[in-house]
């Protein structure tokens, strides 16, 4: 009898199925191929069933990663476009048994693929080929939002999209090439122009820096020179204004050398006509030229030389000032 619950036991637990559901999991039950009897999404937990008439899947809730290489587009202006495009999706945990029975466990292949590559055509033939890349945030928001909108009915959370990389037809790319060289050379060019206006507009200001210095030089030296002129011409009318004839006079003495030339015409020597304090010196009229040949004479003339006249001392102020004929009244 034991023998007998003991086969009994064995035969229950070789044809008992069991499987355990992860978190961020979920397990969809069929029975005889139709989840009718069990229409739901099991959370994390340990199951047994009978592995002859139900059959278990699990699936992955938790967000995906489902990346799609060269794709191929056009653009508006019938240009190839081929873009790689990172899709980030998860599947609803609450109806994942609803994508089980309308699509199947292969939903990738059978909806998002197809789902990617008509949103990325319908997407880029509102573009033409050299607004893509420049209007690239546009067009990730376009198929973001086709996307949505596809997959949702089939209970597939679309949580973003990227655009990875973009190609063109060779034709295309070589002419893009050649445009951004001759790009680069025009704004090399311009470049060029902008440094050449820079030293040109240096040049002017150190040209027009020495100008305004030349002229700030010459109206100071000019300046200068006007006081210069100004300062002798009030000199010059303020001695004109002080000039006396005692003062003429007391200028010349003060030049004489004392000595008294070697030959003389006839008539007075004019040579001084002073007032002192009023006594006059001046050539006796009544007093002839003597001979020079006269050697008796010369004697007399140097003993009648008289020392310069000093005002600083009257006394010699009497002095004779000339040769002979001169007396002082």
């Amino acid at each position: 009898m034991r023998r007998a619950w003991l086969v009994g036991l064995a035969v229950l637990a070789g044809g008992c199925g069991w499987g355990t559901v992860d978190p961020g999991e979920r397990a969809v039950f069929a029975h005889w191929g139709s989840l009718e009897r069990w229409p739901a999404c099991f959370k994390e937990g340990l199951y047994f069933y009978n592995p002859f008439t139900t059959d278990m899947w699990e699936l992955d809730v938790k967000v995906q990663k489902l990346e799609v290489k060269k794709t191929t587009a056009a653009s508006r202006d019938l240009q190839d476009v081929h873009a790689d495009i990172v899709l980030n999706f998860a599947i609803d945990g609450d109806k994942c048994h609803l994508l089980v029975r309308e699509v199947g466990i292969d939903f990738k292949d059978r909806v998002i693929l197809p789902a990617v590559s008509e949103v990325l055509k319908q997407a880029t033939a509102h573009f033409p080929i050299a607004e893509i890349i420049q209007q690239r945030a546009k067009l990730r928001a376009e198929i973001l939002d086709g996307l949505r909108l596809r997959l949702t009915r089939y209970h597939i959370i679309v949580h973003d999209v990227a655009l990875t990389d973009f190609g063109f037809s060779p034709s295309f790319s070589q002419a893009i090439e050649q445009k951004q060289v001759e790009e680069q050379n025009v704004q090399r060019k311009e470049y060029m122009r902008q440094q050449a206006e820079k030293v040109a507009a240096a040049a002017v200001a150190t040209a027009k820096g020495q100008a305004d210095s030349n002229l700030l030089v010459a109206a100071a030296e000019a300046q200068g020179n006007l006081l210069k002129f100004r300062a002798t011409a009030d000199g010059n009318r303020l001695i004109r204004e002080s000039l006396t004839q005692e003062l003429i006079q007391f200028k010349t003495v003060q030049a004489w050398n004392g000595q008294l030339p070697q030959l003389m015409g006839s008539g007075v020597v004019p040579f001084l006509n002073l007032d002192l304090g009023g006594r006059k010196a001046a050539a006796s009229p009544g007093v002839q030229k003597q001979s020079l040949d006269d050697d008796a004479s010369l004697p007399a003339l140097r003993m009648r030389s008289v020392r310069r006249l000093d005002d600083d001392d009257p006394r010699r102020s009497d002095a004779m000032l000339f040769h002979y004929g001169v007396s002082v009244r």
